[in-house]
C-alpha cells in the first residue's frame, strides 16, 4: 500500500491536493481536495496487471472540475438529488432554496459540497488499507440550509481492492443531510474498448423503485419493478433501444442495506472490469447518464456523450424531507449522521 499527495495552484491561488492511493495488487484511485473529486479509478488487466484502464469519466482539464456546472464523481450535500419546489418546512419554519432544475432544487444547490475545498485532517496508513479523511464546516443558512454543519469525507482503499467511502455529520441545530458520491462510471475503459455504455451488466436487488413525476420528484409512492424495465434483479444487459427509451435515472429501494452485503453491480462485458456496490443507506438512484452533454472533451482526450457513464448514488430517498412516509433526512442537534458505501473493484466478471 502506498499514497502520495500533489498539490496544485489555479491562478486565483486556489490550493488543491491531489491524493493517490495504489494497493498492493496495482488498483488505485486519486481524488482532490476540492470537492473530493474522484479524478480517476484504476484496474489492472487480469492478464497483465501491470496494464491498468481508467474506468471512471472525469472532466477534461482543472478549469473544468473548479467551474463546470456537472457532478462528476464529486461529494454530493448537503442534499443529494432532488427537493421538491425547492423549498421545505422544519420545526415549524419554511427554507427556501436554489431553484437550479427550476422549479426544484438539485445536488445541494447552486455551490453544494462539490463546489468546496476539503481539508485534509489525517491520513491512517497499515500494511493493509489507506484511509484519507476530509473535513468541511459548512455554516449556518449556506445554501439557505439551517445549523453550522461539520463534515467528514472519509475515502479508503484496501487490499480487497474496496473503496470505501464514508460521510459523517453533526449540527448544532436541526437541519437535513443526505450526502452521496456521485462517480461516473464506464468499464469500458478510456483505450481500445472506449464506447458508451452499451454492452454493460447491471443488477440492483430492489422490488420497488421511487415513482416521479415529470419532474423527477417523487410522488409519494413506491412501484413494483416487476414486469417492467426497472427490474434489475437478474443481470441484464444495456443495450441501444433500453437507452434511446430514456435509459433509467429512479431511486431503487434497497432489499437490505448492510456495508457487508453486496446489493448491486455493473461490469462490462467486453473487458470483464466492473464493481460491486455495499451500502447502509435505503436507497441507491441508477442513472445511464441521460442528461450528459452530447459531445465534451473529457479525461485521455476522449470525446464523451450521452449515455456514456452512469450512476449508483447510495442515499436517503429524494425529497424525503417533503415525503413523510420517506425514511428520514433530518439530523437533529445531539446526533451523527453517518453514510457508509462499499464498491468493490474487480477484473473477473468475466
Amino acid at each position: 500500500m502506498e499514497y502520495n499527495i500533489t498539490k496544485l495552484q489555479n491562478e486565483k491561488g486556489l490550493d488543491i491536493d491531489i491524493i493517490k492511493i495504489t494497493n498492493s495488487n496495482n488498483y488505485s484511485f486519486s481524488f482532490y481536495t476540492f470537492g473530493g473529486y474522484m479524478s480517476e479509478a484504476c484496474i489492472p488487466s487480469s492478464s497483465n496487471p501491470s496494464e491498468v484502464e481508467d474506468v471512471l469519466l472525469g472532466y477534461g482539464n482543472l478549469d473544468d472540475c473548479l467551474e463546470a456546472d456537472g457532478y462528476f464523481n464529486s461529494i454530493i450535500g448537503r442534499v443529494c438529488n432532488r427537493i421538491g419546489k425547492s423549498k421545505f418546512t422544519l420545526n415549524g419554519e419554511e427554507y427556501k432554496l436554489y431553484a437550479n432544475t427550476f422549479p426544484d432544487h438539485l445536488h445541494g444547490g447552486k455551490e453544494g459540497f462539490n463546489k468546496k475545498t476539503w481539508k485534509i485532517k489525517d491520513i491512517n496508513t497499515s500494511e493493509k488499507k489507506i484511509k484519507v479523511t476530509l473535513t468541511y464546516h459548512s455554516k449556518h443558512l449556506e445554501e439557505n440550509y439551517p445549523g453550522n454543519l461539520d463534515c467528514t469525507a472519509t475515502y479508503e482503499l484496501n487490499n480487497n481492492n474496496e473503496i470505501i467511502i464514508s460521510f459523517n455529520a453533526i449540527t448544532d441545530q436541526d437541519t437535513i443531510i443526505n450526502m452521496t458520491n456521485h462517480n461516473y462510471w464506464n468499464f469500458h475503459g478510456h483505450k481500445n474498448n472506449y464506447k458508451d455504455i452499451t454492452n454493460h451488466i447491471v443488477k440492483i436487488s430492489s422490488d420497488h423503485i421511487c415513482e416521479t413525476d415529470e419532474g423527477s420528484i417523487p410522488t409519494g409512492k413506491l412501484l413494483d419493478v416487476a414486469n417492467t424495465k426497472f427490474d434489475l434483479n437478474n443481470d441484464f444487459e444495456i443495450n441501444q433501444s433500453f437507452l434511446v427509451n430514456g435509459g433509467i435515472d429512479h431511486n431503487y429501494v434497497l432489499k437490505g442495506n448492510s456495508i457487508d452485503k453486496v446489493i448491486a453491480y455493473i461490469y462490462s462485458k467486453i473487458t470483464g472490469m466492473g464493481v460491486e456496490y455495499s451500502t447502509d443507506q435505503p436507497g441507491i438512484q441508477f442513472y445511464t447518464g441521460n442528461m450528459m452533454k452530447e459531445s465534451y472533451n473529457g479525461k485521455h482526450n476522449r470525446n464523451y456523450g450521452l449515455q456514456y457513464g452512469m450512476c449508483l448514488e447510495t442515499q436517503i430517498f429524494p425529497d424525503a424531507i417533503n415525503q413523510p412516509d420517506f425514511p428520514s433526512t433530518i439530523l437533529k442537534k445531539g446526533e451523527t449522521y453517518s453514510s457508509n458505501t462499499k464498491i468493490k473493484l474487480r477484473n473477473d466478471f468475466i
